[in-house]
C-alpha cells in the first residue's frame, strides 16, 4: 500500500508540475503579448503603415523546429541567447533560444522592442522577422536565416568566406546597409533610429547580400521637436560622441555609426583596436588619410 501510495504521489506530483508549466506558460504569454502590443503601439504610432503580420509559435513548435535543441544545429551563442537553426513551416529560420538563468527585464524588453520593430519593417535589407513565441520568461523571435554568418566574423576570421570578401563584396554591404538606414530614417512617417549599427550586427545572406538586425536599441523620433534624451546604448566604438555627451537621439547616431562601419570596412580593422592607444577615431581616421 505504501508502494502504491507513494506512485500515487509520484504521478500527482508530475501532473501538479505539468500543470504550473502550462499555467506560468499561460501567465508569460499573456504578460509579453501585453508588453508586445503595448511596445508596438509606441513604436509605430503615427506611421502610415500596418504591421507585418508575425505568426506566433509555441514551445512545442520550437522544440520540433530545433530537434530538441540539437547541437548540432547550434549556430553559435550571444548575450542574449543562443541561436540555432530550425525549420519551421518548411523554411530555414533562426531561432534565438532565452539564456538558461533567468535574465533581468531589461532582456524582456529588449526582445520585444526588437519584435515590435521586426513587425514594421518591410525591407530587403533589414532581416526578416518570421515569428516569435511568447510562452517562455523571455519570448523568443524567430528570423529568416543568413547563411553566410555576420559581417563581423567575415571581416575579422571564423568563417569560411572571411578571405573572399573581396572589395567588391564590401561595397555592396556599405550600399546594403546605406539603403536599410535610409529606409528606417525617410521611408517611414517618424525616423526610427537603429542605435546599434555595428558589424556584427550585419547579416549576409547566401548572395553576400547585407541584411541589418539587432534591433532591441530602436527608438522613434519626431522631426523638429526637441531631441529626446535616451540611456546611452550601443556598442563600444561604434556610439556617436555627440550622443555620449547629451544622451539625445537623432538620426545622426546612425550616421556616425555608419562612418564607423565604413572605416571598419576600409580597413577590416575593429574599431576599438584603431583606437586602442586613445586617440577617437575620427583623429585616427584623418591622420590615416
Amino acid at each position: 500500500m505504501l508502494y502504491v501510495n507513494a506512485k500515487m504521489g509520484q504521478a500527482l506530483g508530475n501532473t501538479y508540475n505539468k500543470q504550473m508549466k502550462f499555467e506560468a506558460r499561460e501567465e508569460y504569454f499573456i504578460k509579453n503579448g501585453g508588453i508586445l502590443l503595448e511596445k508596438h503601439i509606441a513604436l509605430s504610432k503615427g506611421q502610415g503603415i500596418g504591421p507585418r503580420q508575425v505568426k506566433i509559435f509555441s514551445t512545442e513548435e520550437i522544440q520540433k523546429a530545433t530537434n530538441c535543441y540539437d547541437p548540432d544545429l547550434f549556430l553559435g551563442s550571444m548575450l542574449r541567447g543562443m541561436v540555432y537553426k530550425g525549420i519551421l513551416d518548411n523554411h530555414v529560420v533562426t531561432i534565438r533560444s532565452p539564456p538558461e538563468l533567468d535574465p533581468n527585464p531589461e532582456l524582456i524588453d529588449h526582445v520585444l522592442t526588437e519584435v515590435s520593430a521586426g513587425m514594421m519593417m518591410n525591407h530587403s535589407n533589414t532581416v526578416k522577422l518570421n515569428g516569435c513565441c511568447l510562452e517562455t520568461y523571455v519570448p523568443i523571435p524567430i528570423y529568416e536565416f543568413c547563411p553566410n554568418s555576420s559581417l563581423y566574423q567575415n571581416l575579422h576570421g571564423g568563417v569560411a568566406i572571411s578571405n573572399s570578401l573581396k572589395w567588391g563584396d564590401r561595397l555592396r554591404v556599405a550600399a546594403d546597409i546605406a539603403h536599410a538606414l535610409s529606409y528606417m530614417h525617410n521611408a517611414l512617417s517618424k525616423p526610427v533610429v537603429h542605435r546599434n549599427v555595428h558589424s556584427e550586427a550585419i547579416l549576409l545572406d547566401e548572395s553576400i547580400h547585407a541584411k541589418l538586425a539587432n534591433s532591441g536599441y530602436c527608438v522613434m523620433i519626431t522631426p523638429g521637436e526637441s531631441s529626446q534624451r535616451w540611456p546611452l546604448k550601443g556598442t563600444p566604438g561604434y556610439i556617436d560622441l555627440e550622443y555620449v555627451e547629451t544622451q539625445e537621439v537623432t538620426d545622426k547616431c546612425d550616421v556616425y555609426s555608419f562612418g564607423v562601419l565604413m572605416l571598419e570596412l576600409l580597413t577590416r580593422r575593429q574599431p576599438l583596436m584603431m583606437a586602442n592607444d586613445g586617440r577617437e577615431l575620427v583623429d585616427a581616421f584623418v591622420s590615416a588619410v
